[in-house]
């Protein structure tokens, strides 16, 4: 069996950057990009589970493929909670920034790591879950 590894992708593996001259862009999150790679090469398979539209879809696979992030899929879940797109894909990891997310898929057994962004300061419970 393949081990499998589900990461979020806006503030996980990319943050928006807002400038006045051109919109936004994405820029990478390099922690969390060097982790994926190195989960890739111990053999793990590895599947991007956003709350995007599939309008965005490419927009993923671009940032991925330019960052030579060696991706599966790219899930859109459109909003919705992503627990059982996760448990779908036999995740054994999932990283996020997500304190909610991270929450409701360690309620259903999936090992988890937050992306730490300060969410200490706002949410209490991000403090339970190991970071990166």
């Amino acid at each position: 069996m393949n081990k499998v590894l589900t990461v979020d992708f806006d503030d996980t593996l990319a943050a928006t950057v807002f400038t006045a001259w051109d919109g936004t862009s994405l820029s990478p999150i390099l922690r969390v990009i060097n982790f994926v790679k190195s989960k890739i090469d111990e053999g793990y398979e590895v599947h991007i589970v956003t709350f995007r539209n599939h309008s965005n879809k490419q927009e993923v696979l671009n940032f991925c493929k330019g960052h030579g992030i060696k991706i599966k899929s790219v899930v859109c879940t459109e909003g919705k909670t992503k627990t059982e797109f996760i448990k779908k894909l036999n995740s054994s990891l999932h990283i996020d920034d997500h304190v909610e997310t991270c929450t409701l898929l360690t309620m259903a057994g999936i090992e988890v790591l937050l992306v730490d962004h300060g969410q200490d300061e706002n949410n209490t419970t991000a403090r339970f879950f190991n970071k990166i």
